[in-house]
This record gives C-alpha cells, structure tokens and sequence, in this order.
C-alpha cells in the first residue's frame, strides 16, 4: 500500500492527469455557460 503510494507519488503522471481533468471540466462549464448566454441574447 505505502509502496503503491510512493510510486503513485514518484509518477507526476497523476497529477498531470488531475490537472488536464480538472481544465476539461473547466472548458466543458465555460462552453454551457456561453451558449446559455448565446442562446439567451438570442430569444431577447
């Protein structure tokens, strides 16, 4: 388990895939929240 850890640890391979989630979910948010604004300045 400890051994598991460390290796997780020694590996930036983790965080890297933390971080590139992390923008995705970012970009995904600000895409919706520009088409709802699109699509709101639209129907105006």
């Amino acid at each position: 388990m400890r051994d598991h850890y460390g290796t997780w640890r020694d590996q930036p391979r983790g965080l890297a895939c933390a971080v590139v989630a992390g923008f995705l979910v970012l970009t995904t948010v600000a895409l919706v929240v520009a088409i709802v604004l699109a699509v709101l300045a639209a129907s105006r």
